[in-house]
């Protein structure tokens, strides 16, 4: 193998090597979506594509001008390895970003659950007064949405948008259902637990 061919090896080697690396970045982005991420990477992309013309016309070029042609195609490999670089540490950014605002809206989920968990306790001498069935179906509500807030807490990518639905929804049915409950008995409080 002369020099020509190891280095246009080389730099196939590198092509791969740098559509992977796009992949990766892509598939980290998808539950995010920003507009900003996705013009980042459609900036990479068009690099990407000069490099492989650039691969492309050394390789087509054959001996002649080798030593340019090696040039410009590093200088493009160059540009697409940074934009790259950039691109993976700005993903890198909105990621933990994203992370810390959904570390904070489970905190907060939590801290209103807890609330809500610390008005049943207070309100124990009221349950005295419901019916069985009453009772029975209120718990039930409560630990099918504690149920609900583990699974978001464990949530990952794509789920979490449709796991905080399904917590969102128990957690009104929850309340509606305290408040029906409450309503209908006639010695307990007429104002219900606050939620927040």
């Amino acid at each position: 193998m002369n020099e020509r061919e190891a280095y246009l090896q080389k730099m196939d080697a590198e092509r791969q090597r740098i559509d992977a690396r796009i992949a990766e970045v892509e598939a980290q982005s998808d539950i995010r979506q920003a507009q900003d991420e996705v013009q980042e990477l459609r900036g990479v992309k068009q690099r990407r594509e000069a490099f492989r013309r650039k691969l492309e016309e050394l390789r087509q070029r054959g001996t002649e001008d080798f030593e340019r042609g090696k040039q410009e195609l590093l200088r493009a490999c160059d540009d697409t390895r940074k934009s790259l670089d950039d691109a993976e540490a700005q993903a890198d950014q909105r990621r933990a970003a994203y992370e810390r605002k959904r570390e904070a809206e489970l905190r907060q989920l939590g801290a209103q659950f807890d609330g809500y968990e610390a008005d049943i306790s207070r309100s124990r001498a009221e349950d005295s007064l419901l019916t069985k069935e009453e009772l029975h179906f209120l718990r039930s509500s409560f630990s099918s949405t504690g149920e609900a807030l583990r699974r978001l807490m464990k949530a990952r990518g794509g789920e979490w948008a449709r796991l905080r639905g399904e917590y969102e929804a128990s957690w009104r049915e929850l309340v509606e259902n305290s408040r029906k409950i409450r309503a209908d008995s006639p010695e307990a409080s007429q104002t219900p637990p606050s939620p927040s």
